[in-house]
């Protein structure tokens, strides 16, 4: 007598980028950049071009470089923490919270002003480091993978809203001085 078995195989679970293995770890970091690329090829379609903070006179693709940088180090830091039960978990939907803003922020530099862009950017730096809080309860080794991308994110914050605060009217001190 014939017997037939059913055989379920999972193909998306080569994608699985929580499996704690090698290719977790790429997955993890890779995947990040890959929703980068994606958003990017929507946007193009759209006329749209993302514009990365670059100080100092760096070119814009340095400072594209340094931005996209900390996207696989959320990614590696999500893989470290997702597995160590509600809390875990709980942080990996922050980091990807964090790295969703990310991925976006560099669109919206263009049709916003100077001010909303700055509020922006401090406002994901507060994610972010509200983010780290919670991934550092977790994995304070998590919490150490993510600070290279939280120093870029700061120091853009701050420099944007040092230079907003120089040409706002309460302060305007760069205004007050181009006048004379």
């Amino acid at each position: 007598m014939a017997t037939t078995r059913a055989v379920s195989k999972q193909f998306l679970s080569v994608l699985d980028a929580d499996r704690h293995n090698a290719l977790g770890f790429v997955l993890s970091a890779a995947m990040p950049l890959a929703v980068f690329v994606v958003a990017n090829g929507l946007a193009e379609i759209n006329g749209m071009v993302p514009l990365f903070f670059a100080p100092f006179g760096l070119p814009g693709w340095m400072g594209g470089v340094l931005h996209l940088a900390s996207l696989p180090l959320f990614g590696i830091a999500r893989w470290m923490v997702v597995d160590r039960g509600t809390e875990g978990r709980s942080a990996g939907w922050w980091l990807v919270a964090l790295m969703a803003g990310m991925i976006v922020h560099p669109f919206l530099v263009m049709p916003l002003d100077s001010l909303v862009l700055s509020i922006l950017a401090f406002a994901l730096l507060v994610l972010g480091l509200g983010t780290m809080v919670r991934v550092g309860a977790v994995d304070p080794k998590a919490a150490m993978v993510m600070a290279p991308g939280m120093i870029w994110a700061g120091f853009s914050a701050f420099v944007g809203l040092s230079f907003a605060a120089a040409w706002s009217p309460p302060f305007a001190v760069t205004n007050s001085q181009a006048a004379a």
